[in-house]
């Protein structure tokens, strides 16, 4: 019979479900530079990807809808990425923009959860940091992305591709430095299409703090009063 401490732990995990989330996008994040220096790796990385958002739709009890049109673009970017990775290179195009798509969706929903009406809880402060996460993932799929209409949009003087482009551990680890506004410098836009991104993920980051917190902080008051 399970002990009480074991069941405990069961409940906080099923009355914080993003907590879930946030872990599983964390250890994405530290697997990411291991399993993708092969073909096999890097695949297996995407469809746990793929899985972790399709189970934070369902996790968040989001509309049959929604789910079902979340399913074949999970199927799709599946199959076209599964494609790129044997060798038919233009369907990797269409893989990473469903990725995006499917990332921006879930990051939708997680900010809806976010931001409702409802009092402020545990579960929706680790909803706000996997939505800030799932933005930089978003962006570094939009990178590589820009990568195949625009060859070499990015420099980087080390851990470049003989062809000059990077992987998508390296754009998404640039995607966090610019999100956050770090900006370490190694990592430079080289395409005005590049720059707009960037100028874009920079403001979005930026407003993304600040809108939680002046939001968060209303939600506290309103309850307070």
């Amino acid at each position: 019979m399970p002990s009480r401490p074991f069941l405990r732990r069961i409940a906080y995990l099923r009355r914080n479900r993003c907590s879930v989330l946030l872990a599983a996008l964390c250890l994405i994040i530290v697997l990411n530079p291991l399993l993708n220096t092969s073909t096999l790796g890097g695949m297996l990385l995407t469809l746990c990807l793929l899985a972790v958002l399709l189970l934070a739709l369902w996790a968040l009890r989001s509309r049959r809808l929604t789910l079902w049109a979340a399913l074949p673009l999970a199927l799709l970017t599946a199959a076209a990425m599964l494609s790129g990775q044997v060798g038919f290179y233009p369907l990797r195009t269409l893989a990473f923009a469903g990725l995006a798509a499917l990332i921006s969706v879930v990051t939708a929903r997680l900010l809806l959860y976010v931001l409702d009406w409802h009092p402020v809880s545990t579960d929706k402060v680790f909803g706000a940091v996997a939505a800030y996460v799932l933005l930089a993932f978003s962006f570094a799929s939009l990178f590589t992305l820009l990568q195949f209409v625009q060859p070499q949009s990015f420099h980087i003087a080390a851990f470049a591709g003989s062809d000059g482009t990077l992987r998508f551990t390296e754009l998404l680890y640039f995607s966090f430095t610019v999100l956050t506004s770090t900006g370490f410098g190694e990592i430079l836009p080289a395409t005005n299409l590049a720059r707009s991104l960037i100028v874009i993920e920079q403001v979005l980051g930026v407003m993304y703090v600040a809108f939680l917190i002046a939001r968060l902080a209303n939600l506290y008051d309103r309850r307070e009063r």
